[in-house]
Order: structure tokens, then sequence, then C-alpha cells
């Protein structure tokens, strides 16, 4: 009697992504991608220019040296995908290019758990082997400034709630380095606005969708602030679903000088009347955990904090 024969699993494979396995790729990626909320599936060119160009899209700056995504495969079917780059995120810009981090932009699972640890452990060896080819020493995972422009509003931070991700992570030695709090306000009605103080003035600069202002007391500049339009679904599950325009505030910085003079709140209501009067329906922002000012600002002015936890992660490389 013949004995019956144990099947054998195809092997895993890992090679640096090409232009021809977008098809393959563009389904299983958006599938995790849209797990997170304010997130826009990727079309064919946002995909390629995401995945495959060396200066891929983002909504802040960063500079990069290189980019590299790694995919592992199995009998032709995507298992799982590791975006990764030499550079420097926004928070670094100012250091020296021979001393680059090493940036670790997105990271893609199997749904099946009894496959994550293998996958992720040949996904972090490629990406490992690629930064120490580059001399890098620091890691930063999923830093704010270096996600897709589609996925979370911009924000590059890991979602809290990706338990799989974060488990692996730290296994393979990650650290928690920030945690980033969402906040949201509906826009109705225009506020009142009442200058605190004279000589100040608004120049605005580039697109009705990408707004930057800056901010000058005479001819002193001394504070700015970005808007971006972002476009998302009121209830992507529902058939009564409709289109929301919403105003995501990147930034609202004003030199520390003129703090506590009441100007970053009269700012931000010439934020939110802009965009009430521009038909954006709300206005969303992404602040660090430790940036209490800017939490209570935010509340005085009518925004809620969202069920959403945003973390960055870093790593140090040992040879």
């Amino acid at each position: 009697m013949s004995t019956p024969l144990t099947p054998i699993a195809p092997a895993l494979t890992v090679r640096p992504m090409r232009k021809e396995d977008e098809a393959a790729i563009q389904p299983v990626l958006n599938r995790q991608l849209m797990r997170a909320a304010y997130t826009m599936p990727l079309d064919s060119k946002a995909l390629l220019a995401n995945l495959l160009q060396p200066n891929p899209p983002s909504l802040y700056p960063v500079r990069w040296h290189r980019h590299q995504t790694f995919c592992v495969w199995r009998a032709g079917a995507l298992e799982g995908l590791i975006d990764v780059a030499v550079g420097f995120d926004s928070d670094s810009l100012a250091l020296p290019d021979y001393n680059p981090l090493g940036l670790l932009r997105f990271l893609l699972l199997p749904l099946e758990q009894s496959r994550i640890d293998e996958v992720a452990k040949m996904l972090f060896t490629a990406a490992t082997t690629f930064w120490q080819q580059h001399s890098v020493v620091q890691v930063k995972g999923f830093h704010l400034s270096t996600g897709y422009p589609e996925f979370q509003a911009g924000f590059g931070t890991l979602p809290g709630d990706w338990h799989d991700h974060i488990r692996v992570l730290t296994a393979a030695d990650f650290h928690f380095s920030e945690r980033y709090y969402a906040f949201l306000r509906p826009l109705d009605q225009p506020l009142e606005e009442r200058l605190p103080t004279g000589g100040l003035s608004l120049v605005f600069r580039g697109s009705p969708t990408n707004r930057h202002y800056q901010l000058y007391h005479q001819t002193d500049w001394i504070g700015e602030a970005r808007l971006t339009e972002l476009q998302s679904t009121s209830a992507p599950n529902s058939s009564a679903s409709y289109l929301l325009r919403i105003a995501n505030l990147l930034n609202l910085e004003l030199h520390s000088e003129w703090r506590g003079r009441d100007i970053g709140k009269w700012l931000l209501r010439r934020l939110i009347n802009d965009a009430t009067l521009q038909g954006y329906h709300q206005m969303l922002v992404h602040i660090p955990h430790r940036a209490f000012i800017m939490q209570n600002l935010l509340i005085q002015h009518g925004f809620q904090e969202q069920n959403y936890r945003g973390y960055t992660l870093e790593q140090t490389l040992t040879s």
C-alpha cells in the first residue's frame, strides 16, 4: 500500500519590486491601506509613483537618496512587501548628507497569521541589507513625513490598532519614539476673528488645494500654516455614502517670541473660516501627544479627539 504524499508548499522568494508587479500588488496593498481612516485607494499611477520612483511623493519635505521596495512571493502570489529608503525625513533635513537615515515607509504582511513571522523576517533581512549597503546606522519607521499622500491624509505613522505590525516590528528591535493623536472638527458657521495686535498680515502661496499661509508682523516673519484638501467618504460601506471635502491642517507654527499673545488662536480661527468659506465639510489635524497647548487650543475651538493613535518607531542597526 503506497504512503500518501505530503504536500510541499512552494518556496518563498524575496526580490525588489518590478513595474510589471503592479497588477498583483495593487489589490493586496489597497486592502491593507483601506483599513486606516482618511485613505483613498492607490490607482496604478499612484502605486508606481509611491513604490518605484526614486523621489516618491509626500506631503512633507523629505530628502530621498535611495528608494527600494522589496516583495515576498509564493508561486506568483504576493505574500508581503516592505517600502524602504535612505535619506532624511522632515525632522532631519539639517543633518549632513554623509550621515543618512534608513526610512521604513510601509510594511505589508500576510493575512494568514501562520505566515506572518516568516514573511516579516525575510522582509526585514532584505531591508537591513539595503540600509547597511548605504552605511545606515539609525532607522526611522513610519515617520509622519514619509507616508503615501493617499494614506491616512498623508500622515505616515503606523496605526496603533495594526497589532501584527507592532508585534513584528518590536520583535525586530524597533522601539516607539513618538505617539500622535487626531482631532476633527465639523465646518459650518464662521467664527469671530479679533486681531490680537496691530501690524499682522497673511501672505498666501500655493494652490486652492494646497494652501500655504505665511504670517508677518509688519515685515518680520512670525509664523506659518498649511492646509491641503483631502477627499474621503462619509460612510465607506453604505449606499448613502457621499464624498467629504476635508481641510487637512498639516502645520501651524508660531515663532517662540510671539507665543502667548493669542496670535495662534487668531490664526486657527482664520484657517477655520477660510476652510468653511471654501466649502470644506470638516477640518482634520494630527498632533504629537506632548503638544498640550495645541490640544487645548483645538478643544476650545470645537475639535474632538478621534479614536486614533499613530506611532513612529526607531531602530539602531548593528554590524
